[in-house]
């Protein structure tokens, strides 16, 4: 259909490989030009990401991920808590996250290049990776261990819970793209994204592809559309990389332009407290 997002039009051709189409115009729409209009930017992404399905659903994996750092515990204070630990990009911000990183019109870009030979792996392992939703409006993919999070009962444990007892407030919900607004967190290995430098399209594309070939059974011809109306819904995307320690937070706007807002890089000693990082 004409008035559906044309990344929903071509998800046939991302479920077969092909990346989906993102909207940025050709000329710079210099959002990220003015430090002002980058911090409400960012400013509305952390009102609507924190205390989402999508962020509970990151609290959970990054406690599965990074078990014994207590993470969800340190994460979990509110809009105010992550604003007090977030910092602007900077000269040294890259170091905080193990990575060069800079801006440009889409929000901020990662140079992986002395990370890619650590044994890429594919979007599609050998054992698909299967989508679970543990919360209302967010699903979680790991392509790199797919069962771990893939449980009877619906996913990744709520911090604290215990099987068959989830945590108070947690949430059933129903399968992605039942609604306009979710999103997914992914564990996966950000070097098989194919790309050196890492930008908010790029990154989108990987995300996309992973989404694509979760939830898309070949064996099963409906699958294709719940495929594009999960893609179709997707607002906030986290790709968490345990392998880097590192996570990249997307935002995907009313007009489907993916910004990358927001990053964190996880010290696996403990020593240091995660910090995240903005434009």
């Amino acid at each position: 259909m004409e008035d559906e997002p044309r990344e929903v039009r071509a998800v046939a051709a991302t479920i077969d490989g092909d990346p989906p189409p993102v909207t940025f115009s050709k000329e710079p729409d210099g959002v990220m030009a003015a430090p002002e209009r980058r911090e409400a930017l960012v400013e509305e992404f952390i009102g609507e990401f924190v205390g989402s399905g999508a962020w509970q659903a990151m609290l959970a994996v990054l406690e599965g991920a990074f078990p014994g750092l207590g993470l969800a515990a340190r994460l979990d204070r509110g809009a105010d808590g992550l604003w007090e630990i977030t910092d602007v990009l900077d000269r040294t911000g890259g170091t905080r996250l193990g990575v060069p990183v800079w801006l440009d019109d889409a929000g901020m870009v990662f140079d992986l290049s002395a990370h890619r030979s650590r044994g890429v792996r594919t979007v599609r392992p050998q054992k698909r990776a299967r989508a679970s939703w543990p919360y209302a409006g967010a699903f979680v993919i790991d392509t790199l261990d797919p069962l771990r999070y893939h449980r009877a009962v619906g996913g990744p444990m709520a911090p604290g819970a215990r099987p068959g007892r989830p945590r108070e407030g947690a949430l059933a919900a129903a399968p992605p793209g039942e609604d306009d607004d979710t999103g997914v967190v992914i564990v996966a290995d950000l070097t098989a994204a194919g790309v050196r430098i890492l930008d908010s399209a790029a990154l989108w594309r990987h995300a996309g592809r992973i989404v694509a070939a979760a939830l898309h059974d070949p064996a099963r011809p409906d699958s294709r559309a719940r495929a594009r109306r999960a893609l179709g819904a997707l607002r906030r995307v986290v790709v968490v990389d345990p392998g880097l320690g590192l996570g990249l937070c997307l935002r995907v706007d009313a007009s489907r332009t993916p910004r990358c807002l927001l990053a964190f890089g996880i010290d696996r000693t403990g020593a240091q407290a995660p910090r995240f990082l903005r434009p």
